[in-house]
């Protein structure tokens, strides 16, 4: 199963491996359906949002208030400046469910907001219609404030401003994501069109995510030259903007690569049988002299013939005092068969890359039923994928 994700204003998607989940969050809350996740850093756009309109339209428009006033005010349209970017994010989730595409999340994070979607999706219409109904969900935000704006100046031209000013952001949302950087929304708009044409997702992505760099360096070149000669602050921003969506351009081709280039290839074809087994009753003292020490690795697979019961690795023997390695057996120190992340000899690749990322796993073992037949570690993934970039790229130049 791939994961595509998709973002608001300044929010490109991080490409991960299944749904996204960044380190720092906390649930809020559940919309149709759907967990919404605050990151830490978002507390630093909420802050910015609060002391920009406190010190700014609020200071000018309310001169008698109390900077404890401006600020509570200031605070509530930083809310509403937040739900702005959720509902941006749900409509894209609406849409995605819409065709049969499972959403697990939202996710709001200081560079806007990632929605993760269960899978790509099927086509380049669904791609372009998931995409394209962000910025117009912001568009018709902006059109609402800009109404409440018609209505109220004369009135309340106080609170008026205040909506002219939220219609003026979810413009701006609405427009930075039309930008052709992928994995903006205006990217994955780009990426349709090179899907329709194409009939390639892979090629597509390659192209979007070329475009995207592009964009991005010219998003940093700007932010430079605003650091210098219209505002600091604006320079800092877009600069840092502009570096991640480099980042995330580049990584989104990588992602896709290795996802369409490991699905469907069973684990049997890489798993290899160089290890070296260990009986339950052998001495840890035995393990490190005779095995550690020989060079046979740092994960053993403790074995009664053919039947694999746990595996036992140099960080389960560093628990041991020395003094009792002669004493303690193997099967006492070893990670049972039954606690282990195991794959089958059927299962395809990625989801063996998908397990190795989720826990961090250097090696993971090939069995059938409990017969241990085979272990694949990390390098063995990485190989198969830099060998079949080689192979791709010969095909390519010829």
């Amino acid at each position: 199963m791939q994961a595509s994700n998709h973002s608001a204003l300044s929010g490109p998607s991080l490409p991960k491996p299944g749904s996204i989940k960044l380190t720092g969050t906390f649930r809020i809350g559940r919309i149709v359906g759907i967990d919404v996740s605050l990151h830490w850093s978002w507390a630093f756009i909420f802050v910015l949002v609060t002391w920009t309109f406190a010190e700014g339209i609020l200071d000018t428009t309310f001169p008698g208030w109390s900077i404890a006033q401006r600020s509570i005010v200031g605070a509530a349209i930083a809310l509403i400046f937040f739900s702005s970017i959720l509902v941006h994010e749900l409509s894209h989730s609406v849409v995605a469910r819409r065709f049969g595409i499972p959403v697990s999340s939202i996710t709001l994070f200081v560079f806007g907001g990632v929605s993760n979607l269960g899978k790509e999706p099927e086509n380049a219409r669904q791609e372009f219609w998931i995409a394209i109904v962000g910025p117009l969900t912001s568009f018709a935000m902006a059109a609402l404030f800009g109404a409440g704006y018609l209505i109220l100046d004369g009135i309340e031209s106080g609170v008026a401003d205040i909506s002219a000013n939220l219609a003026f952001i979810n413009t701006a949302i609405g427009v930075f994501n039309l930008v052709p950087g992928f994995p903006l929304d205006g990217g994955r708009v780009l990426r349709s069109v090179f899907w329709a044409r194409d009939r390639n997702i892979l090629d597509a992505t390659r192209l979007a995510s070329r475009v995207g760099v592009y964009v991005a360096y010219t998003m940093m070149a700007i932010g430079f030259l605003t650091f210098f000669f219209v505002n600091p602050v604006s320079g800092i921003w877009l600069f840092l903007i502009g570096n991640f969506l480099r980042g995330v351009s580049a990584a989104s081709y990588e992602q896709l690569f290795v996802e369409k280039t490991l699905k469907g290839i069973p684990a049997a074809l890489v798993a290899k049988q160089d290890y070296t087994p260990v009986s339950r009753d052998l001495s840890v003292e035995d393990l490190v002299e005779h095995h550690f020490l020989a060079g046979h690795g740092h994960c053993l697979p403790v074995m009664a013939g053919e039947e694999l019961l746990g595996l036992v690795t140099l960080t389960d023997v560093r628990k041991v005092p020395r003094d009792d390695w002669a004493t303690i057996r193997a099967h006492r120190v070893m990670t049972p068969l039954a606690d282990l992340k195991t794959v089958g000899l059927n299962d395809d690749l990625a989801k063996v890359l998908a397990l190795l990322a989720a826990d961090s796993l250097n090696q993971i073992p090939v069995v059938e039923g409990r017969l241990l037949r085979g272990v694949i570690k990390r390098s063995d993934v990485i190989a198969y994928i830099q060998m079949r970039q080689a192979i791709d790229a010969g095909k390519s130049a010829s």
